[in-house]
């Protein structure tokens, strides 16, 4: 419940039900007044196609209608036929007919073949074929084999009519020449070339299919219509209507010699998927509406929850202890910018203050071992350890003296004379050195060390007695279970000009327990507290090498103290400046 009350759910709450909810509801009757006036507009497209289609095949039927007449009228074939009778040669006849119809129908693309027959003579045919090579032996052969009978007996019931047919999928168109007294003497049979008659119903938006119908009777059928077509229909109307599983339109035109029906299948599908598209985008923009809400909730919690959410978690941080921890600051955010580097700089300075607490502390602690150092003359006990070496020098005592010496060079360290915080490491190492040989004179042979050491890092400046108790500790605490002691001293690293990154590692034998690592996770701790009587001397030590580190250098260099996972513990003091 906490969690909805937040800005971010407040803000969605009031984007779904101020803008999602409302805008879904307008889409969605847009959505619904679309639909409908689609269907009007596909239906009314529809149907004047398929008017305007209907019109064009009646002009181009009454066209061959019109050039059939001429065979008739004109009076060229009645007058061959004439002469024919009179002196008898077949072949002028032949000619006289067969030039004739070439010229009035060979080149007119709405006849494929163009026939005449004689009825004294019904057995001969007098026939021109189109240019376009529709006109072929093949369609001629048909029309002998199938036609030529059904023609002739047609004929006697026509007058001067003109009639329309189909066999075999062949569409036809005859009329009966007359001679004196309206007495038929030739019979003209035409076939129709249905991609030129017929070609504008194609046009019918979605065609899929056609059947084209002369008084009831099916002419010429193309692609997915159905076997039959019974849908009332009146001259120069169209309707719409389903037959046999199939979405048609219908349309009737009325010419000089009867009635054409033209049926047309279309794919109601496009009208629908028309829609669906619609529907679809708009769906997609309902969709494409959900990353805008997420855009808008991103830059929402981007701009505001997010960095105040940050400052939360930092000012939690603060109240825990941990000063100095800094917000992530967003740039270009107006007034949050500002608010976070101004808690930015608060924690700064909190952590300066208890920084500098930190420092007094350390000043204090560190005048009050100056005030115990004071009581004993640096002088006297100089001056004693000289005349003891000089007593063990006169007795023969080497090893003796040279403790003495070591000893003296360590008391020089730690009275620091000069007062010089950061010495060279090859003078830092002298004062390791005189540890390690009071330390082998302790062990004897029970304490082996090595030295690896890059040469060019020894002009490098190091705080004072940085190394010195890291190797102590490593003596004290680590061993090989035999009560031998051995040191690896290893320094090395990159110097450039004034620019130092380096790494001493001291590795001694044994891991510390469980117990022991959180002792040194403790010790190595930013935390300012400090109990120095409850801690032994090396681990003060290594304690105040790690603050000295961070406070001389900040932190990329400090103390670490971790196994290597082989049976060793590896020290590693980290210089960069």
């Amino acid at each position: 419940m906490k969690r909805r009350n937040t800005l971010k759910w407040q803000m969605l709450r009031l984007m779904a039900l101020g803008w999602f909810v409302p805008l879904t509801a307008i889409v969605l009757l847009f959505l619904l007044v679309v639909s409908g006036r689609i269907d009007r507009q596909s239906e009314r497209l529809i149907t004047t196609s398929m008017e305007k289609a209907a019109e064009i095949s009646i002009l181009r039927l009454s066209d061959c209608i019109d050039a059939s007449k001429d065979a008739s009228y004109l009076p060229y074939i009645r007058d061959a036929w004439a002469r024919y009778q009179s002196d008898g040669d077949e072949g002028n006849l032949y000619n006289d007919v067969t030039g004739f119809l070439a010229e009035q129908y060979k080149y007119n693309p709405s006849f494929d073949i163009t026939a005449l027959i004689f009825i004294d003579e019904p057995d001969t045919i007098y026939y021109t074929g189109n240019t376009t090579g529709r006109g072929s032996v093949s369609r001629i052969r048909f029309f002998k084999d199938q036609v030529q009978k059904e023609a002739l007996d047609m004929s006697e019931k026509l007058d001067t009519r003109t009639e329309f047919f189909s066999m075999g999928g062949h569409v036809y168109m005859i009329r009966n020449l007359m001679g004196r007294g309206f007495k038929r003497y030739a019979v003209l049979v035409m076939e129709l070339n249905p991609e030129e008659v017929f070609e504008s119903v194609k046009s019918v938006w979605e065609y899929r299919g056609m059947s084209v119908m002369f008084k009831g009777q099916q002419l010429f059928s193309e692609g997915d219509m159905p076997e039959s077509i019974d849908v009332p229909v009146k001259n120069d109307e169209v309707i719409m209507a389903a037959v046999g599983g199939r979405q048609m339109v219908v349309s009737s035109k009325r010419s000089v010699d009867g009635d054409f029906t033209y049926a047309v299948s279309y794919d109601a599908t496009a009208v629908n998927l028309e829609k669906r598209s619609i529907t679809v985008t708009f769906c997609i923009l309902l969709v494409f509406l959900i990353p805008l809400i997420y855009v808008v909730m991103y830059f929402f919690n981007s701009k505001i929850t997010g960095p105040i959410s940050n400052l939360t978690d930092a000012s939690k941080q603060i109240a825990d202890g941990n000063y100095g921890v800094k917000a992530k600051v967003k740039e270009n955010n107006g007034e949050i910018t500002d608010l976070s580097r101004n808690f930015n700089k608060m924690s700064e300075k909190l952590s300066e203050q208890f920084n500098k607490i930190f420092v007094e502390e350390i000043a204090l602690r560190d005048a009050n071992i100056h005030a115990l150092q004071s009581q004993i003359n640096p002088h006297f006990l100089n001056n004693t350890l000289e005349i003891i070496n000089w007593e063990a020098r006169m007795h023969g005592e080497e090893k003796v003296s040279s403790m003495i010496e070591a000893l003296s060079v360590m008391m020089s360290a730690t009275m620091d004379r000069n007062r010089q915080s950061l010495i060279t490491l090859e003078e830092e190492m002298e004062y390791v050195n005189a540890y390690l040989y009071i330390i082998e004179c302790r062990y004897q042979e029970r304490f082996t060390h090595t030295e690896e050491i890059d040469e060019a890092l020894l002009p490098v400046k190091v705080p004072r007695l940085i190394i010195q108790p890291v190797i102590e500790n490593a003596v004290e605490y680590g061993n090989t279970g035999d009560d031998r002691r051995s040191i690896a001293l290893k320094i090395e690293g990159t110097r450039d000009g004034e620019k130092v990154d380096m790494k001493i590692m001291i590795i001694n034998p044994g891991e510390p327990s469980a117990e022991d690592m959180a002792k040194i996770k403790e010790l190595l701790t930013d935390e300012i507290d400090i109990k120095p009587m409850e801690e032994r001397s090396t681990r003060i030590g290594i304690r105040n090498v790690n603050r000295r580190l961070k406070m001389i250098y900040g932190g990329g260099s400090h103390l670490t103290i971790e196994p290597d996972g082989n049976g060793n513990t590896i020290s590693t003091i980290f210089v960069k400046n």
